[in-house]
């Protein structure tokens, strides 16, 4: 593998800026090597015995690099000085050894807090387990055997594991209701204008030994995998700069090598080590990581490597210090060696273990047959016989199943033109850096990137609701085709692994959809996280498909057909209100919260309106006329406010910007920005603005209702092309909206989760009392740090309050639609007065 390709499949998505730019650094070398070209000719030669401008600049970078000045022309003279002074040494290698330090002081902040809470986890335990070597047991008998008595105490302690069983799996879950952790004090930070902080100062229970045991663990694991993620930072940019050199000495023909590497090393941390990974990283780059090339290698003294003494400290306290068993101490020791970073992989490995050609031929195949089956179903439907009303009816039936079915294959689509422009977006929406799975997320050849195994598993549902349509079409009466399709979507998410292929491999996706569709249905019950908020705006367009199942319940009940269209039934419009409703639950709670009015109550008003817009909608149906007018008013008021929503804080567009007109800064859609210019091409910004008039222009699709005759009003083909439409529209919502969050991710160079600890952070020596503990997130580490150019944190904004305040948080809103990790701390006015100072820095 060449390591142009190594250095893009391995670089971290939030971090790519801070590499040392390879494919940049080559066309440069074109231009030198055409300039080199020139030196053949005569008149060339001759202003090369000249002239000793150059040369005198490049005596200065000899006397920096302590190497003796050689006969170079003055062709390759100029070049060294453009190209290894001021481009790859003052500019790159400056940027990339800057980012490296920052992530030094970062790592080196959370080992030292990381050593604090395994000293207060000692005693602790130690506490714990001298209490139950001293309680004694009640009346001389074990437990076990008190309980046993005529078979009471069995009984009772089978309900009991029960009961615990299910306990265990909703908490696994996160399916436990709660009460909003910031109720009590909304008004106070009303009155305050707390605005953009959530609330910390939640009563919080002492946590156990084996508590704070479970946290550490999970707290170490995520440590050490970003250790690997910084080590690796550090091994690519040193090959990185070390092959920059060569091509150079090649093409221009010197000899730099030697004396730019010592230069580098005598001069810039990034290569203190380099004696020990470069070598490690050549060698084994094509067979493994450089992770696992020097993962052996232990230090003791933390000045010969920062980053290994870390890990190889991590590693011992994992292994050592957080077990109390052999089993437990096989388990951790176990776990650590699954959960080596794969930042890449060998041609021979992924073409050996390559399932994608397979998955997707058979999706191939599947959704080809289904489209085509589909296809005849909608043409029966669009072209029925007036006479024949079988096909009036069957058609919103299965056209909601068919609107769900290509949503969710068109999010496969997004994700593709995710993984072709390089927006994390696996860790976007399920947090896969998360230490209880490790990662490989960082590999972007295609078989690895699950994409292939996800439209695997939505083939099944697509070719059984074909062939379940067609049968329907072509039965007598109407026939029980819609129950049998529910049974197997039913089914298919309960199947057990091993009886469908690669089943197994999809279990995760299958929990996740289960839990996220309950939690969406039970909004305000939990916190909002990612996947709440995210499939509650995807099913917000699913409105047709909603409604379609009061009439599904109404054809097959008692009451005549003719009455369960949306002409006629008001449970149709219900269900129509209900997407709205549960979104507006959720911006509740956040607001309940966070404490934070903007935007949470913002965009509660905003779905407030969609709930009133669905039901005149419902009404205009029902009663035609009469509510036409406030149809007209409400419905252009919603249609307004959501699509403004969605430019300016969904997708933050409409910044004023020096180069890209009424866009943002970052424009991953736009493609790569002109290697000399800086500048992104008019034609890749051009799919944002394309993208921005369509967003607008369904948003009005109601027009259609308002001015169309009342037959128009109220026909299923109209309906249904409409709903096909607002799909179209969330299709597009849904590409911009992850890369937005994916720049904001990239602003503040976040690659991993916020686990909490169990004991508070102590700036002092003094020792706390582990049973008076509250947690605290890794995240509240680096607020005291001073993170290069970040933007913004989604969980702070200033004080100054009105216009100013709210114009510099419009642009990164959009970070708090969901709950991140929260962060506790003892005292907080100090974190009040350490949240200031940062966002003063920052804005």
């Amino acid at each position: 593998m060449k390591f142009g390709d190594h250095l893009n499949e391995s670089a971290v998505p939030e971090w790519r800026n801070k590499y040392i730019d390879y494919k940049f650094g080559k066309k440069k070398l074109k231009e030198c090597k055409k300039v080199l070209d020139l030196e053949s000719k005569p008149w060339e030669r001759e202003l090369s015995t000249s002239s000793n401008l150059s040369y005198l600049s490049h005596q200065s970078l000899r006397s920096r690099s302590g190497n003796p000045s050689k006969n170079y022309s003055l062709l390759q003279r100029q070049c060294i000085k453009a190209f290894l002074q001021n481009w790859l040494i003052e500019t790159e290698l400056k940027k990339a050894n800057d980012f490296y330090l920052w992530l030094l002081e970062q790592s080196k902040k959370t080992f030292l807090v990381l050593q604090q809470q395994l000293s207060i986890y000692s005693l602790q335990r130690d506490h714990e387990a001298h209490l139950l070597q001293r309680l004694p047991s009640p009346f001389g008998v074990t437990p076990k055997k008190y309980g046993s008595i005529g078979g009471l105490g069995q009984s009772t302690s089978a309900v009991k594991t029960y009961f615990e069983k299910w306990k265990h799996l909703i908490d696994k879950h996160g399916l436990w209701p709660s009460w909003p952790k910031g109720l009590t004090n909304v008004w106070n930070n009303l009155e305050k204008n707390h605005r953009g902080r959530e609330t910390f100062n939640r009563a919080c229970l002492p946590v156990t030994a084996a508590q704070a045991e479970k946290l550490l663990g999970e707290a170490l694991i995520d440590f050490y995998n970003y250790l690997q993620l910084v080590k690796t930072f550090r091994d690519l940019n040193v090959t990185a700069f070390r092959k920059m050199i060569k091509k150079f000495d090649k093409i221009c023909k010197t000899e730099e090598l030697a004396s730019m590497m010592q230069f580098a090393k005598n001069n810039y941390p990034l290569f203190k080590h380099v004696d020990i990974n470069v070598a490690l990283m050549t060698q084994r780059m094509q067979k493994t990581t450089s992770a696992q090339a020097t993962g052996k290698v232990k230090l003791t003294d933390e000045n010969e490597d920062p980053i290994i003494f870390w890990e190889t400290q991590v590693t011992e306290w994992y292994t050592k210090d957080l077990v109390s068993s052999n089993s437990a101490q096989k388990r951790h020791n176990k776990r650590l060696k699954k959960l080596s970073v794969q930042y890449t992989l060998n041609e021979q490995m992924i073409h050996r273990n390559n399932r994608a050609i397979v998955q997707m031929f058979f999706s191939g195949i599947g959704i080809g047959i289904s489209a085509t089956l589909i296809t005849y179903t909608l043409y029966l439907s669009f072209f029925y016989r007036h006479d024949f009303t079988l096909h009036k009816i069957l058609f919103p039936l299965w056209g909601g199943w068919y609107l769900i079915l290509m949503l969710a294959t068109l999010f496969q689509l997004d994700c593709f033109i995710w993984h072709r422009i390089g927006i994390n977006y696996r860790f976007i929406m399920l947090g896969e850096f998360h230490s209880k799975n490790g990662t490989q997320l960082f590999n972007n050849d295609f078989a690895t990137s699950a994409i292939s195994l996800q439209l695997y598993f939505l083939t099944f549902f697509v070719v059984s609701c074909a062939i379940c349509a067609v049968i329907s079409f072509h039965w007598a009466s109407l026939s029980p085709c819609g129950f049998i399709y529910l049974g197997i979507v039913l089914f298919l998410f309960v199947c057990p692994n091993g009886l469908i292929p690669y089943w197994n491999k999809v279990a995760g996706t299958r929990k996740w959809l289960i839990v996220t569709l309950f939690r969406l249905i039970f909004s305000g019950f939990y916190p909002v996280e990612f996947g709440d908020f995210f499939i509650g705006d995807i099913v917000s367009s699913l409105t047709y498909s909603m409604s379609d199942i009061a009439t599904f319940f109404c054809v097959y009940s008692s009451t005549p057909n003719s009455q369960c269209g949306s002409s006629h039934s008001k449970a149709v419009g219900i269900m129509a209100c209900l997407p709205s409703y549960w979104r507006f639950m959720q911006c509740l709670r956040r607001f309940s919260d966070s404490g934070d009015w903007f935007p949470h109550l913002l965009n509660a008003g905003k779905y407030m309106l969609g709930i009133i817009y669905y039901g005149l909608l419902c009404a205009y149906r029902l009663s035609g006329s009469h509510v036409r007018g406030p149809f007209i008013v409400f419905a252009a008021l919603y249609a307004f406010f959501a699509a403004a929503w969605d430019l300016v804080m969904d997708w933050s567009l409409f910044q004023t910007t020096h180069q890209n007109w009424m866009l943002r800064e970052d424009l991953y859609l736009a493609g790569k920005r002109n290697w000399k210019t800086g500048r992104y091409s008019l034609r890749g910004k051009l799919i944002y603005y394309l993208a921005m008039i369509w967003d607008v222009a369904i948003r009005f699709q109601w027009i259609v209702y308002a001015v169309a005759p009342k037959t128009m009003q109220q026909s299923a083909k109209t309906s249904f092309i409409l709903a096909l439409t607002e799909a179209g529209r969330r299709f597009v919502w849904i590409i911009f909206r992850v890369e937005n969050e994916h720049v904001a991710n990239v602003h503040l160079f976040k690659v991993n989760g916020e686990l909490p600890l169990p004991y508070p952070v102590y700036e002092g020596e003094e020792t706390p009392d582990p049973i008076k503990s509250d947690t605290i997130s890794l995240s509240h580490l680096a607020m005291s740090l001073k993170e290069p150019i970040a933007a913004y944190h989604s969980m702070l904004r200033r004080r100054t309050g009105t216009f100013d305040s709210l114009s510099k948080s419009i642009p990164w809103a959009h970070a708090s639609d969901f709950e991140r990790p929260p962060t506790f701390t003892s005292d907080q006015n100090v974190q009040d007065t350490d949240s200031e100072s940062e966002m003063e820095s920052v804005t």
